[in-house]
């Protein structure tokens, strides 16, 4: 079945179900068959290392790789994460302008199953199909396009969680909400989706467990973490550099 049924398809898909009938809908189809994330050789992943750490410096190979990553996202990712990462969705997450470095790592989980998302595994699959090429595209086209959709927040509530934000998150997200490295943007972030991040996080959820983010959120109550969303989508997102100026470890020689 082609791109253009598919989308013919999706557009029938009620609003409130959209996300997960997507998915079953993909699935059936074996759009989103599990496939082994391809391997490059050693030599292919030096040079396209290489390529990364000059790729600001190359104005019109940027273009290239940009439309490249904007054609890859058209495809799938446009219908959970809406256009340009910009998510229509409430429960799904805004990718614009988030940290490249973060994106990869969490690519490379969803793929190893150490990251599971809640629609009957869509990102698994998904992230599974990926080559090493396609990761950096994805993660280079992300943060490379500018957050427009901007979530309505409660001022109220988000100004008493300056000081919970400070005592929990500041340390590793960044006094601005920024991130760095594999530290995520949150600055902006759809409170809905921060809620119930946080609040998996707190019960050591198994679908995405960390041991930072459970000390970070166990002594937080509902209240905390309803103010904590607020505050962190009414962060101001600043412009940051590309990708060639986060580094990411595990990147690009781990298989």
């Amino acid at each position: 079945m082609g791109r253009l049924r598919v989308t013919a398809v999706l557009e029938h898909i009620a609003d409130a179900k959209r996300v997960r009938d997507m998915a079953v809908l993909l699935l059936a189809l074996g759009l989103l068959a599990a496939t082994p994330v391809c391997a490059h050789a050693a030599g292919q992943n030096a040079a396209l290392d290489a390529r990364l750490q000059t790729i600001e410096h190359d104005p019109a190979a940027l273009q290239v790789l940009l439309q490249a990553g904007r054609n890859q996202t058209d495809t799938f990712c446009v219908y959970c994460h809406g256009t340009g990462g910009n998510s229509v969705n409430p429960d799904i997450p805004n990718l614009a302008e988030q940290n490249p470095a973060y994106l990869l790592a969490q690519m490379r989980q969803f793929a190893n199953g150490k990251r599971k998302d809640e629609y009957v595994g869509v990102m698994q699959k998904l992230a599974r199909t990926f080559t090493r090429r396609q990761e950096v595209i994805l993660a280079l086209y992300f943060s490379s396009t500018p957050l427009s959709r901007r979530p309505a927040t409660d001022a109220s509530l988000a100004a008493a969680a300056a000081p919970i934000f400070d005592q929990h998150c500041a340390a590793c997200h960044g006094g601005n909400g920024m991130g760095r490295g594999e530290y995520p943007r949150i600055a902006g972030q759809q409170p809905k989706y921060v809620v119930r991040t946080l609040m998996n996080f707190r019960k050591d959820a198994a679908s995405r467990p960390s041991l930072v983010m459970s000390s970070a959120t166990a002594s937080l109550k509902n209240t905390d973490i309803l103010a904590l969303a607020a505050y962190v989508a009414s962060l101001p997102v600043k412009t940051q550099p590309y990708f060639a100026l986060f580094p990411h470890p595990y990147f690009p020689g781990d298989n």
